[in-house]
């Protein structure tokens, strides 16, 4: 009988040892599949995230039809959520990956190969207090544009990525407040530095704001808030950064002069196989 009791003993310790290996296999397969290329993505063990209501997030279904997707309100709970294993990857824009990866050398991996482009831009909410912000917004951006300034812009904040913010006087005596939603949480489009809204669209709104003579009140929200807020009026514009699509042009109004091209591409953990 005690020889018997061993066996069974020596079974079930047997048992639990394979149970573990294989939940153990199980729990590390995701980590350990090979992303070197958009191909190894398009496979239904991969998940991969995009903010909800973006320009990027149509892209996971379009070009990832096989991969599960997983929606996020911020660029920052993307990261976390693929440090953490909920995720495999996440598309963004190619800027914006960059800057996350240069603030934490080592935590991200961008896979060269682009998923597609879109033109990015300030926009303006129909129902805004004031009738004259589209001709306003057009005619600053036009001058920046032909001026150079724009381009400028977009050198030192994407490309250089500088983050001194300048000086930009506030105007005494404004003609109204313009109530403007912003990410606040995407570098180095918006974002805190030092407890202080910066960042490429933060200089450009108030660019606008000092010429016009308005006041600003900046509303941090996600895209998806944004875009809805400015539907319905709640904020007057949108600070930049938005991505143009035919269906939001029925929501909200674009500018004539867009602000830059946004190369769309998708980030992985460094520390992924590749």
């Amino acid at each position: 009988m005690r020889h018997i009791a061993d066996r069974r003993r020596k079974i079930a310790i047997c048992i639990v040892l394979i149970v573990a290996v294989i939940l153990n296999g199980c729990s590390k397969e995701p980590r350990a599949k090979k992303l070197a290329t958009l191909d190894d993505l398009n496979d239904p063990s991969v998940t991969i995230g995009g903010l909800t209501g973006s320009v990027h997030e149509p892209f996971i279904a379009k070009v990832f039809p096989r991969a599960q997707e997983k929606q996020f309100n911020t660029l920052d709970e993307m990261i976390a959520a693929l440090e953490s294993g909920q995720i495999n990857a996440f598309v963004h824009a190619k800027d914006n990956i960059l800057s996350a990866m240069e603030e934490t050398p080592g935590r991200l991996r961008m896979i060269d190969e682009p998923v597609g482009e879109a033109m990015a831009g300030m926009a303006i909410s129909p129902r805004t207090k004031y009738p004259e912000l589209k001709s306003q917004l057009n005619a600053f951006l036009k001058e920046m544009k032909e001026s150079g300034e724009l381009d400028e812009m977009h050198q030192r904040w994407m490309v250089e990525k500088r983050t001194e913010m300048p000086d930009i006087p506030v105007s005494k005596d404004p003609a109204g407040t313009l109530i403007v939603g912003t990410s606040g949480a995407l570098v180095p489009n918006s974002y805190y530095q030092d407890g202080k809204l910066v960042g490429h669209d933060i200089e450009l709104t108030l660019r606008f704001a000092n010429k016009y003579n308005y006041a600003v009140e900046f509303r941090p929200e996600s895209i998806d808030e944004m875009l809805n807020d400015a539907e319905s009026g709640k904020v007057d514009m949108l600070s930049g950064g938005i991505g143009e699509t035919p269906e939001r042009a029925k929501r909200v109004i674009f500018p004539d002069t867009p602000l830059y091209g946004n190369t769309i591409n998708v980030a992985v953990l460094a520390d992924d196989p590749a």
